[in-house]
């Protein structure tokens, strides 16, 4: 289920959508001295937040990985709670009829995508998820992972990189980094999908594999092997239990 954003409250002092975000970004689990970057706060800051996260149930002290890496800093490792807020929306909430109209519309634009050379990636897999999933009339974020393709090779003589580059170039758009130049043509289709749809929640594909799901996680293969996916997923679980016993 989707959680409202707006409803979440506020823990030491930040908000629930930069909580939101900086769960999101920690992958499953940070050291306290990343969570002070992220914060661009002292040592001392960035201990009182983490102990604020723990007590609201959304992360906890993962002793096991301090000991594996030796580490000097602690870690914590994100809840079902804390993996469920950062899947959280701020978009108001919308009807079944919306949704499906919504959703329909997304899939048209995967196709448009798969069936236009003019990208550089293509979309391999599409997975439904969260309340879409529910038998409810008024539902949160449409819950969408997709797996991009790049339908340029990554040469080892680095011509791709160029060629990212000048499709950059070609879109008119400014970027600050290099980075972003050659990352243009993966967040191109990116954008293309979500079309400003404050209802579309596109999750990464690594991001929706590597997430903590509960016994009662619900998916839908919209696109790709059922079978491949399935094993996918699975192959994540066990490397997870494993690193936890770790």
């Amino acid at each position: 289920m989707t959680i409202d954003l707006n409803t979440v409250p506020p823990v030491a002092g930040e908000s629930a959508m930069n909580i939101r975000g900086i769960l999101r970004r920690s992958h499953g689990a940070f050291r306290e001295d990343w969570l002070s970057d992220r914060l661009r706060c002292d040592e001392r800051r960035a201990h009182e937040f983490a102990k604020a996260l723990e007590a609201a149930g959304y992360v906890r002290r993962d002793r096991e990985r301090e000991e594996k890496y030796r580490s000097p800093f602690l870690w914590y490792s994100v809840t079902d709670a804390g993996q469920d807020l950062t899947r959280a929306s701020a978009a108001k909430r919308i009807r079944r009829e919306t949704a499906k109209t919504a959703f329909s519309e997304f899939m048209n634009r995967v196709h448009f995508v798969n069936a236009s050379p003019k990208y550089f990636y293509s979309v391999r897999y599409v997975a439904l998820f969260g309340s879409y999933l529910e038998r409810r009339e008024r539902l949160g974020d449409i819950d969408v992972a997709i797996d991009l393709k790049p339908r340029i090779a990554f040469d080892k003589a680095g011509e791709w990189v160029e060629t990212f580059r000048q499709h950059a170039w070609d879109s008119g758009r400014s970027f600050s980094t290099w980075d972003e130049e050659i990352d243009w043509p993966r967040r191109e289709v990116v954008l293309m999908h979500k079309s400003r749809k404050r209802s579309m929640s596109i999750q990464s594909w690594f991001s929706f594999v590597e997430m903590a799901k509960s016994k009662n996680f619900r998916y839908e293969v919209l696109l790709g092997g059922e079978d491949e996916i399935r094993h996918e997923l699975a192959k994540a679980r066990r490397e997870q239990k494993r690193a936890s016993k770790s």
